[in-house]
């Protein structure tokens, strides 16, 4: 019998527009921002990356107050997206993995000046915290350093978390897998913890750790489970 339980997560975040908030993460900024502070300013100061202008900042900005229940997200490939778009990396998405590519591509040259520490309610890593701080920061310290610095952030939260599940579950590897996978540098940042906890960790080799390791993913879960 083949079983998954999901232990903990990153926090729900909202996709304001659904699908197209995905090939423009300003989008995603905005309405993880909007619950710590006012982000009308910095919208119309940026309607020059959305494809309709001031008419879609406007109306992006009611749907914001209106605080109707939308779709929401917990990917991690989601939340790098919106740290490049508060730092001026990359406002839309024209081939898979941009904005996170271009991220991780300023990071390597960056440090983690903002040294936060990881905040976990119960089972959820916080992550309003984290683009609010890199908001907050965006004019005094490099994109370099703020990409770090989200990097890190990410990857304590997510390696503290697999580490307590595992030591707690008596597991001694801990993988890394989807999209947020291909990351050299978070992959490196979760290993040097994971390990350092005395656990295996494991990566991907001849299956890609994004969508074409899902599809492989879901038909080997598919010829285990009973018919």
């Amino acid at each position: 019998t083949v079983n998954f339980t999901r232990l903990a997560n990153l926090e729900p975040q909202p996709l304001i527009g659904g699908d197209v908030a995905t090939r423009y993460p300003i989008r995603v900024a905005s309405a993880i921002l909007n619950k710590k502070t006012d982000v009308t300013q910095w919208l119309m100061q940026n309607t020059g990356h959305l494809p309709h202008g001031k008419t879609e900042a406007k109306l992006l900005i009611s749907q914001l107050r209106q605080a109707r229940r939308t779709v929401e997200t917990t990917s991690c490939g989601r939340i790098l997206d919106a740290v490049a778009a508060v730092i001026g990396l990359c406002f839309e998405r024209t081939y898979e993995g941009e904005p996170a590519m271009k991220l991780e591509s300023a990071a390597v040259k960056g440090k983690d000046m903002l040294k936060l520490d990881p905040i976990v309610r119960g089972n959820v890593l916080d992550t309003t915290q984290l683009l609010l701080e890199i908001f907050e920061n965006r004019d005094l310290l490099s994109r370099a350093d703020l990409a770090y610095s989200a990097h890190a952030y990410l990857a304590n939260g997510l390696a503290s978390l697999a580490i307590d599940k595992a030591l707690e579950n008596e597991i001694a590897s801990v993988g890394f897998s989807g999209g947020a996978a291909c990351n050299v540098l978070l992959a490196s940042l979760i290993r040097d913890s994971v390990e350092a906890a005395g656990l295996h960790f494991l990566v991907h080799e001849a299956v890609p750790a994004g969508d074409g390791g899902v599809s492989f993913g879901q038909a080997a879960v598919g010829g285990f489970w009973p018919s």
